[in-house]
């Protein structure tokens, strides 16, 4: 099987990232924050120059911290990846209960 992005190799990733294109703005900048946070927490450190050498086409790429984020997210350990991924999904399910009640 060939998998066009990389977040769609692993089910809870792309689920993820499926949830986070949905979400409003607001919502996908707080989960964009945690993301950078939390891996800043763990030392993981990354340059964000290679970024910039394309042309602004997903949708990520509208906000300058999501995409920040996404760009972490994808050069991040593998359990690193998962673990963030499983708490997004739980911050976007939770907001949306909290927003249907």
């Amino acid at each position: 099987m060939n998998f066009k992005r990389w977040y769609d190799v692993d089910a809870t990733m792309s689920r993820a990232i499926a949830l986070w294109e949905k979400a409003d703005e607001n919502i996908q900048t707080i989960c964009a924050d945690y993301v950078i946070d939390k891996l800043k927490d763990l030392d993981f450190e990354m340059s964000l120059d290679e970024q910039y050498n394309y042309i602004m086409r997903r949708w990520y790429d509208k906000n300058i911290r999501v995409s920040h984020a996404m760009e972490y997210l994808k050069h991040a350990p593998v359990e690193i990846q998962r673990q963030l991924a499983l708490d997004v999904i739980e911050y976007i399910e939770q907001n949306k209960e909290e927003n249907n009640k």
